[in-house]
């Protein structure tokens, strides 16, 4: 049983009003989750008879008309209250309208006796998960009932059961969740002899642990007897996934993760010879401590190259995932004792050296001729397995060295046993320790000033030179600044003073070669396999093609629609690294460029801070990464599947759309930014709505059966969008349909080649460093993306491919290629654009298509509009709008169009044109940041004289 607090009853409050003295509070009028106090006088339960904490608590309290408000009860240091409560309609008081909690809204916040309100700790892993929970929202037109039927439940209970307080003490500390033990233990001690009394108790503990979740018709009897036999951080997690069950199934998960590897000789092999370089370097006069982190982007293979190793090294794996999580790879055993309190830098001394210990003892049984992959495989299920006595025996040896002195003298003594036995003579690397989910080490329990992690690999350092012992932390969701943190800014490697020489750390290990491993070397030769979601899931990280293979294969769903669909949502959740996505949900900056990231691309070179942020909790790729930690370049590659995600939510949530154009124009208004960059990602965001649109109308009026003769899928499924016809998509962008279109001096055969035969497929952006070629345009083709132009590129500042589909077949051929070229200027003034027209041409581009194909040629003029354009829409002649001037030459291969300003795009809605329009108008330079006329005459004062006349 575990209790936290106190049982002196001589100092507990009147049992009416001990639950009613919350810990903590907070929004949303949920009851909190106990804490105890450091100090035993601010705790309810220790406060001397009659009294209540030192600090201001907020207490609910119960109005005998019902449908009189609730006020607050405010109780200070002193004793006093500043409110007092209104009991009962004859019992008036002085109370102001003010002072009322009215409903709905309530809101209710612990205040201090200094003012200030009381938050909880930041580091604490309970008031964590209390902040979590309160942004479950339920609304506070249900919070009030649900606390008023505690109070009455409460009130029943205590006349039904026993009145004596010891009884009523532990009927509260069960509920409030202060006692964690079995339910068997908890009835008998209650002397719940009746189902009715069993099952009020339960009642009363889930409404006081769980507001938002007790009342669920989900969750069945033994669910709830079971979350009330757990801590509350597990407890809730538990009923979650009842309420809301994982997006994807736990057995596919499970058995992509026991399926073939894929990139042995570029993954796991240079990562050995790393970890073999590192052991062997360790002395305590150069580094801190033989550690390193292996980082980067959620569903990388992290833990999945640990698994990989411990077939060929000792590897003593140790997941510290929270207990009750349904993720893989599970929690181990041994997390316990990694996160217990308390604990010092002598605890890890002795759990590190039991381990070892155990684990030399499992490889002395071993022969000198025993097969070494069998042996490791044998190690590798024996400490996993929950059957075998691997626990038991390191508990028991932790528990002996514990009753022993000098606990660093017992590491150094079991990592030098290591390299004695016949096993590990061998091999350069004896052991390595695998600490996954590390990031459970950072968390700061209440009252510590010191995190676990800083114990534990101080605790390292007594791991004695030349034993080959080395740990290694995974996380996805830390920072590498957590794991290796700079000297400079490391207050625990200072700590150590001289002893502890230079301090450097390991470099970390990011350089994961898993990207695109499952794409096979063979190209699609067909048509009809283009959209393939098993094929466009191979792109990017391995997970999600093993995910959709291994759900058919388990008939988890009936086609690879229903499964991209859950695994568009999954993720959808690893961008915006969040598990509950509303429509209402308020984007954060970060957020913002996960969601435009896969989509359009966006610059973080110059953003140190997000690229950390991106990189460790919004799925983006660490490109580069230096040796002191401190220059961190990230990226979103090209990956399909978190497109199509981002794209849907973007789609079907312009109020977020116009959320994330805010910040990325905030976030341009910080570097080096033109106005000119800045017109180049309102175009990708322009072109990309009108593909979203296209896509989303031609789904609408081709509700086509799905190929395995389902009557119909779901309305909302999220699918891989099909190919999309040039004419369709020109349509969209220019509300006109596409045979009455201006499109300048192509031929009437070419122009019906392009319309009736052009097709698009791609709905994200890339950056392309060299020069389209019709092989680059046939990749971007397979990989379902468009292409952003080097800086140098002429003619073109985006490229998207056509390809001209014969309908007499199938085959894919590169001499079928031809593309759709944008040029994009954001300038009031255009001088140039009647000339634009003859430069933007394959020839000028030096882009080498087919001689015989027709292309298209796009001008996006952002900020201007001739005199005839504004007459023509003035005079609602729209068609003419569209018409770019007709400069040199005619090219009869070549369709054109202009579209002038925002207003050309009659399919965006006006909020998202004044988003795109302060995106074009960001303040790139010194002199537009200033707005008043002292900072613009302040700014110029740094400007050549020439140049601030050019200022006005």
């Amino acid at each position: 049983m575990q209790t936290v607090g106190d049982s002196n009853l001589s100092r507990l409050p009147t049992a009416s009003r001990l639950d009613l003295c919350p810990y903590d509070l907070f929004p949303g009028f949920s009851f909190p989750h106990p804490q105890r106090s450091p100090n035993p006088s601010a705790d309810p339960i220790h406060c001397p008879k009659g009294t209540l904490p030192p600090h201001q608590k907020i207490i609910l309290v119960r109005d005998a008309n019902p449908n009189r408000c609730l006020r607050q009860k405010k109780i200070h240091s002193a004793g006093t209250s500043s409110t007092q409560p209104h009991l009962h309609p004859t019992h008036t008081t002085s109370a102001t309208k003010n002072e009322q909690i009215r409903h709905p809204p309530i809101r209710c916040k612990s205040v201090s006796s200094s003012g200030a309100p009381n938050r909880p700790p930041k580091n604490d892993k309970r008031c964590t998960a209390l902040t979590r929970l309160s942004s479950f929202k339920t609304g506070s037109m249900n919070a009030v009932p649900t606390a008023l039927g505690y109070l009455n439940l409460l009130e029943e209970l205590f006349r039904i059961l026993s009145a004596n307080r010891e009884y009523r003490l532990m009927l509260i500390k069960f509920a409030t969740g202060l006692t964690i033990q079995s339910w068997k233990d908890t009835s008998n001690e209650l002397m719940l002899d009746t189902k009715l009394k069993q099952d009020k108790v339960i009642q009363l503990a889930l409404m006081r642990r769980y507001p938002q979740l007790y009342n669920s018709e989900k969750i069945s009897l033994e669910a709830k007897i079971q979350s009330l036999e757990k801590p509350l951080d597990a407890g809730e997690r538990l009923l979650r996934n009842i309420i809301q069950p994982p997006q994807l199934s736990l057995d596919v998960v499970q058995k992509g993760f026991r399926s073939d590897y894929v990139g042995h000789d570029d993954i796991v092999t240079p990562t050995i010879k790393a970890l073999e370089a590192w052991s062997s370097a360790w002395l305590q006069e150069i580094y801190f401590s033989p550690y390193t982190c292996l980082v980067g982007p959620t569903m990388m293979g992290k833990s999945r190259l640990l698994k990989e190793l411990a077939k060929e090294v000792c590897v003593i794996y140790i997941c510290l995932r929270p207990e009750g999580s349904t993720g893989e790879p599970p929690r181990s055993q041994l997390a316990t004792e990694m996160l217990a309190t308390p604990y010092s830098e002598d605890h890890y001394n002795r759990l590190i050296a039991a381990i070892l210990s155990v684990a030399l003892g499992f490889f002395e049984k071993a022969t000198k001729t025993s097969d070494r992959t069998k042996l490791l495989k044998e190690w590798n299920k024996h400490q996993e397995s929950i059957d075998s006595d691997f626990y038991s025996k390191v508990q028991s040896k932790f528990r002996k060295l514990a009753d022993l002195d000098d606990a660093p003298s017992h590491l150094r003594s079991a990592a030098q046993s290591i390299c004695k036995n016949n096993f590990f003579k061998s091999t350069e690397l004896k052991v390595v320790l695998a600490i996954d989910e590390a990031s459970a080490l950072l968390e700061l329990p209440l009252n510590k000033e010191v995190t676990r992690f800083q114990k534990f690999r101080r605790s390292l350092r007594n791991v004695p030179t030349c034993t080959s012992i080395f740990a290694v932390l995974v996380d996805t969701n830390s920072r590498i600044a957590n794991f290796l943190p700079n000297s400079r800014y490391d207050r625990s490697s200072r700590d150590i003073g001289a002893r502890g020489g230079k301090g450097l750390l390991y470099p970390p290990i990011y350089k994961i070669a898993s990207f695109d491993v499952m794409v096979p070397l063979h190209e699609p030769e067909n048509w009809n396999n283009l959209s393939l979601p098993e094929r466009l899931c191979q792109y990017g990280v391995p997970f999600y093609s093993l995910y959709l293979g291994d759900a058919l294969t388990l008939n988890e769903a009936a086609t690879p629609a229903i499964v991209v669909n859950r695994m568009a949502m999954y993720a959808l959740g690893k961008l915006l690294f969040c598990d509950n996505i509303t429509e209402k949900i308020e984007i954060t900056e970060a957020q913002a460029l996960a969601l435009l990231g896969p989509t359009i691309g966006v610059p973080l070179h110059g953003q140190a801070r997000l690229n950390v942020e991106l990189t460790s909790s919004h799925a983006a790729h660490c490109a580069y990464l230096d040796s002191t930690h401190e220059v961190q370049f990230s990226f979103y590659p090209s990956q399909p599947i978190y497109a199509l995600a981002a794209n849907n939510y973007l789609y079907k949530n312009e109020r977020v759309l116009i959320s994330c154009i805010d910040s990325l124009a905030c976030v341009l208004s910080q570097g080096c930014v033109n106005t000119g960059e800045a017109g180049k990602f309102a175009s990708r965001i322009i072109l990309l709505c009108a593909m979203n649109k296209t896509v989303a109308d031609l789904k609408t009026s081709n509700k086509a059966l799905d190929q395995m003769g389902i009557d119909s899928l779901p309305d909302k499924l999220i699918e891989f969008p099909s190919p999309v016809p040039v004419a369709k998509f020109l349509e969209t962008l220019t509300g006109v349909p596409a045979n009455e279109l201006p499109l300048g001096s192509i031929n009437s055969y070419q122009k019906k080649r392009l319309l009736d035969e052009g097709m698009m497929f791609w709905n994200h952006f890339m950056h392309y460093t060299h020069t389209p070629t019709t092989g680059s345009l046939m990749e971007g083709l397979h990989r379902g993306l468009a292409m952003q132009c080097h800086h140098s590129q002429k003619s073109f500042d985006q490229i998207l491919t056509i390809y001209l589909k014969d309908q007499s077949r199938d085959s894919l051929d590169k001499k079928d290629i031809s593309f759709c070229g944008v040029q994009v200027k954001n300038v009031k003034n255009n001088a140039d654009a009647k000339t634009l027209q003859s430069w933007m041409t394959p020839e000028h581009a030096d882009i080498n298509i087919s001689a015989a194909n027709p292309y298209l040629a796009l001008l996006f003029d952002l900020e201007y509009s001739p005199i005839t354009v504004k007459e023509a829409r003035a005079a609602e002649n729209f068609t003419k709008t569209y018409e770019l001037p007709p400069h040199g030459e005619p090219d009869l291969r070549q369709a054109s169009l202009v579209f002038y300003e925002l207003d050309a795009f009659n399919f965006l809605s006006l909020e998202l044109k004044q988003a795109l329009k302060r995106l074009l108008t960001t303040n790139v330079d010194l002199l537009l940041h200033h707005k008043d006329e002292l900072g613009i005459k302040y700014a110029k004062q740094f400007l050549l004289r020439s140049d601030a006349s050019f200022q006005h």
